[in-house]
């Protein structure tokens, strides 16, 4: 059997991370939900998915690609949590939704709303599950890259 040496090795876990970084950050999952629904109370602050059915985390926890619906060229998904007073009770909803991606994070807190509506809390992100409890991102990944390519190297290239 022919041997690449720690050379080919490493290339090879670095190749691999690169794809898995590539794969995971092609899509953007959002938490989808309100406090104003029957079964919508994990939506609510300090948020808790924990304690879901595995139904409701598949119809809540969402993949937010592009839609063809969306009209400017200049649209990207994001995630969005939303808090606001709807005649005088308080609702949490958090979404799926797309915006200028030169908008600011907090853009939709100024957006236009019914005169029983006040917003008291809108921002938007790019990273999955941003707008819950949050998740992993392609940082946290490449913070623990030196710690990945040690143990691939150890296990792998002996």
């Amino acid at each position: 059997m022919r041997s690449y040496g720690s050379t080919g090795c490493l290339l090879l876990g670095l190749f691999s991370l690169l794809m898995l970084l590539n794969t995971a950050s092609a899509v953007l999952r959002c938490w989808r939900c309100s406090t104003d629904v029957s079964n919508g109370e994990f939506c609510n602050d300090p948020f808790q998915p924990d304690g879901i059915s595995e139904q409701q985390r598949y119809w809540s926890y969402v993949n937010c690609t592009y839609s063809v619906g969306v009209k400017s060229v200049n649209a990207r998904p994001v995630c969005k949590k939303l808090v606001q007073e709807v005649y005088g009770k308080r609702v949490i909803s958090r979404s799926c939704f797309y915006e200028d991606m030169d908008d600011p994070a907090d853009k939709c807190a100024n957006d236009q709303t019914s005169s029983y509506i006040k917003t008291v809390y809108c921002r938007t992100c790019t990273t999955d599950g941003c707008n819950g409890a949050g998740g992993a991102t392609p940082w946290a990944v490449l913070l623990l890259l030196p710690l990945l390519l040690a143990a691939f190297r150890q296990q792998a290239c002996k």
